[in-house]
């Protein structure tokens, strides 16, 4: 069978899996336990579909999967803290990281299929930019001679 894993922009996730079907013409051998798994199927309907909704950002998930440093995270969501506001004002003489370096591996070979399917940021919660109305009176009307020889074609 097929496996269908989409996944939507909320990051709510449906696994869809299709009929059981057989390729002939094909050659190859398979490992002896999946061998041994496929012999003990029968029939033709596949696994029934699942879905799995995604939390909401701020509301149901705990604030401390937050905390937790992106790179020991595991399953299908990870979660990164909410980014800073930036400062009004640069203070610093010399850049410093926020984090630790991360250990890097360079690949040799095809590596495997993720499996995370989304990371959430945790919102801003805070507003701190104030709006007013512009105070600024609207601009009057011309009152030069051009303007008005212009206004005499107007229909």
């Amino acid at each position: 069978f097929l496996k269908i894993l989409s996944v939507g922009a909320k990051g709510e996730q449906v696994t869809n899996f299709s009929d059981r079907f057989t390729i002939s013409g094909m050659t190859g051998v398979f490992p002896p336990d999946i061998q041994a798994a496929v012999e003990g199927v029968s029939g033709t309907d596949g696994p029934s579909s699942t879905a799995q909704n995604a939390p909401e950002v701020g509301a149901g998930v705990a604030e401390g999967v937050y905390a937790i440093p992106y790179a020991e995270q595991t399953g299908l969501i990870k979660y990164a803290p909410m980014r800073s506001a930036p400062p009004t004002k640069i203070t610093a003489q010399k850049a410093s990281p926020r984090y630790p370096t991360s250990k890097v591996s360079i690949a040799t070979t095809f590596l495997p299929t993720p499996k995370q399917t989304t990371t959430m940021t945790a919102s801003q919660t805070v507003n701190t930019i104030q709006s007013k109305a512009f105070q600024a009176p609207a601009a009057s009307m011309p009152t030069d001679d051009m303007q008005k020889f212009l206004n005499r074609w107007r229909d």
